[in-house]
C-alpha cells in the first residue's frame, strides 16, 4: 500500500512503514521485529519503533541492536524503573524480562498536501503469574512534513492509556522515556571527553554539552557529527505541552543516545483510564548543527504547541 501527499509517499508492507520525500527515505517504522544480529541474545528482539532515520544525503542517523546496549532501538519509548501491583517492572532493560513492548496494529493513515502521517498501537505488557497482560496501550502518531531538500522534519506523538484497574507507577530515576540512539560510529570509550573531528557532540538549548547538559531541562537537544565522513545533525524539540516541560534529559557521557526523562524530577503514575501524552519534533540535516536554523524551527514549533 502506498499513500501520497505532495512530494511525500508512505509505503506499507507487512513488516514496515516507510515514508519518503522526493524518492529519499526519511524514516522507517518497524512493525515486525527484525532478526536479532548474530551474537545478540534473542530476548532483545522488539517491534514498535523507528529505524532507520535517514539524513537528506542518505546516512543512517540511528542505530539498532548496538552491541554495547542491545536494548536501545533507534527512536523508541520505554519506561525504566516502574511498578505494577506491587511488582517491579522495567520496559527498557529487556534482559530482565520484567516488561515487554510490541506493535499491535495500524490504526490510521492520513494524507495531506504538505504532510503524511500514520498511527500505530503498541502494548506495554507485564507478567502476572504465568501470563503476560496488557497494562498500557500506546498510540504513536508519526507525521512527516514536506520540506526543502536541505532537511527532514517529523513529529512523534505518544498517547499512553492505562488499561487495567491498577496504575503503572513510575519511580524517580535517572533515565527512561522517549529516546534516540545514534549511529554506532559515534560510540566513545568510557571517560573519553575528547572531541575529535567527526565525533558526536551534544548541544542543548541552554548552551550545554553532553556532560554539563545531563539532567538539565532544555527546550531542545541537538546532536551532530560525521557518519561515513558526512556531516549530519538532528535536533529534538520537547513540546511545551508535555508533562513537566521542559523535561529533564538524560544525555549519556559516552554512548550516542539521550532521552527526555520526566521521572528525574520525581515519581508519577499513569492511572486507570488516564492518558499520558508526549509530543516531540525531529529536525534532521546533512550539515553541522545550525543554531539559527534550530532556533527558528523551535520558535515555530513552540507557537503551534501553546
Amino acid at each position: 500500500m502506498t499513500v501520497w501527499g505532495g512530494e511525500l509517499s508512505m509505503t506499507e508492507t507487512a513488516d514496515t512503514i516507510r515514508i519518503s520525500q522526493r524518492d529519499k527515505t526519511v524514516l522507517e517504522y518497524v512493525k515486525t521485529a527484525r532478526p536479532v544480529p548474530e551474537g545478540i541474545e534473542k530476548h532483545f528482539s522488539r517491534s514498535g519503533y523507528i529505524h532507520p532515520i535517514y539524513t537528506p544525503t542518505g546516512q543512517e542517523l540511528t542505530g539498532d541492536y548496538p552491541e554495547d546496549h542491545a536494548h536501545q532501538h533507534a527512536l523508541f519509548f520505554a519506561w525504566t524503573k516502574a511498578g505494577y501491583n506491587g511488582q517491579e517492572v522495567d520496559f527498557w532493560n529487556q534482559a530482565k524480562d520484567l516488561g515487554r513492548i510490541e506493535f499491535r496494529e495500524v490504526v490510521d493513515r492520513k494524507r495531506e498536501e504538505q504532510k503524511v502521517s500514520f498511527s500505530v498501537k503498541h502494548a506495554f505488557m507485564v507478567k502476572v503469574g504465568d501470563k503476560w497482560i496488557d497494562v498500557i496501550h500506546e498510540i504513536w502518531t508519526v507525521t512527516v512534513h514536506q520540506t526543502p531538500a536541505d532537511h527532514f522534519l517529523f513529529d512523534v506523538v505518544s498517547v499512553q492509556r492505562c488499561v487495567t484497574d491498577k496504575p503503572l507507577n513510575l519511580a524517580q530515576y535517572h533515565y527512561g522515556g522517549m529516546s534516540i540512539r545514534g549511529n554506532y560510529q559515534w560510540l566513545k570509550e568510557k571517560d573519553d571527553h575528547s572531541i575529535k573531528p567527526g565525533d558526536l557532540q551534544f548541544l542543548t538549548s541552554d548552551g550545554k554539552d553532553r556532560w554539563a547538559g545531563n539532567h538539565t531541562r532544555p527546550n531542545w537537544v541537538a546532536l551532530s557529527g560525521r557518519i561515513d565522513g558526512q556531516d549530519v545533525s538532528s535536533a529534538v524539540f520537547c513540546s511545551p505541552k508535555n508533562f513537566r516541560a521542559p523535561q529533564s534529559v538524560r544525555i549519556h557521557p559516552n554512548k550516542p543516545y539521550f532521552c527526555f526523562s520526566p521521572m528525574v524530577e520525581g515519581p508519577f503514575k499513569i492511572a486507570p483510564d488516564e492518558e499520558y501524552v508526549s509530543r516531540y519534533r525531529y529536525l534532521v540535516t546533512s550539515k553541522p548543527a545550525d543554531l539559527n536554523m534550530i532556533q527558528q524551527h523551535w520558535d515555530e514549533y513552540a507557537k503551534t504547541e501553546k
